[in-house]
């Protein structure tokens, strides 16, 4: 049975960024935000003997496992692993613009065969869970709305009722995925334009949303928001969507919040990497000045394995820069 769940404020799948660890984190610091994974390709969730790496899902809920692929059977599967993962919603990646994807025949390529997203986005749909799409406004340099109207006519077809769109059209060649997503041109009106077309269907817009005053504004105009690069370079600010978002009470970042995560990690030290468990705090320390000296440290405990200094230091910093 599919759930009412808000996706008023959304956690954007980033590739090696929104792993389980970081979605763990990201729940410990918001009860309301809607999460993602990363983006997996239907053949490794299917076969990969790695796939938990990925997918992982420790209660983490309200989430979404974000796949990419073309061929149907396989896009059927995968809406059954989903399922079995106790995910909230799959998501088709249909906004991706790097050339390893396009070789696998996913991401923003397929945006060219409207009629095949609409039968991959079948394909996904079951009773028990959602299935959505991320998409592009469109391909190529110019923007044209009539040609990103007819994409989404088609594929409102299926009964889709979550929609994803990056404000920004995909440009295949030329340019690297890190730039598209800021070349391109953003443009909001087309987002605007389709959700009054397309009343039925909720839009959720991403792209450009790099603080919680521009994303509570633009909640006045859309359905929801998806937010990504903000979240990447200082997770603490979720502490922050529950209060400002969804209204609710707003609480401290205080020792309680780090231990909690370090007692989520510790009894995994050995079965993976000191970086990867780490990583989703570390990017703390990239955006803060004259924070040299921790990352030193840091990176000193990590050679060493020394997990409680590391938490005895993360709790020093977050206390002294007022993140909390």
């Amino acid at each position: 049975m599919k759930k009412e769940i808000s996706r008023k404020f959304c956690v954007a799948p980033m590739m090696g960024y929104t792993t389980p660890y970081a979605r763990k984190l990201y729940r410990i610091l918001s009860k309301n935000s809607f999460l993602f994974s990363e983006m997996i390709a239907t053949k490794s969730l299917i076969y990969s003997k790695s796939k938990d790496n990925v997918i992982d899902n420790d209660f983490n809920n309200p989430v979404a496992l974000q796949v990419g692929g073309s061929e149907i059977d396989d896009l059927t599967k995968a809406s059954k692993i989903a399922i079995d993962y106790n995910y909230d919603e799959i998501n088709l990646n249909v906004g991706c613009p790097s050339k390893a994807v396009q070789k696998g025949s996913f991401g923003a390529c397929l945006m060219r065969d409207k009629i095949l997203v609409r039968n991959c986005m079948e394909a996904l749909q079951n009773d028990n869970i959602e299935a959505s799409l991320k998409c592009r406004l469109g391909l190529g340099k110019e923007l044209n709305y009539e040609f990103f109207e007819e994409f989404i006519d088609e594929i409102s077809k299926t009964g889709i009722k979550i929609i994803y769109v990056h404000a920004r059209n995909a440009i295949l060649s030329g340019i690297s995925p890190q730039a598209n997503r800021s070349i391109p041109p953003l443009n909001y009106d087309f987002v605007k334009k389709i959700k009054n077309k397309f009343p039925n269907i909720t839009f959720i817009l991403n792209g450009g949303i790099d603080n919680l005053d521009k994303a509570e504004n633009l909640l006045k105009e859309f359905d929801g928001v998806m937010v990504g690069r903000l979240i990447k370079h200082n997770p603490f600010i979720l502490k922050e969507v529950d209060k400002k978002i969804f209204k609710e009470k707003g609480r401290l970042i205080d020792e309680s919040i780090i231990n909690n995560y370090f007692e989520y990690i510790k009894p995994k030290l050995g079965f993976e990497s000191i970086f990867r468990l780490l990583s989703p705090l570390l990017s703390i320390f990239f955006s803060v000045p004259h924070s040299k000296d921790y990352k030193s440290k840091i990176n000193d405990y990590m050679k060493d394995q020394k997990i409680n200094l590391i938490e005895e230091l993360l709790i020093k910093f977050v206390s002294e820069r007022n993140l909390s």
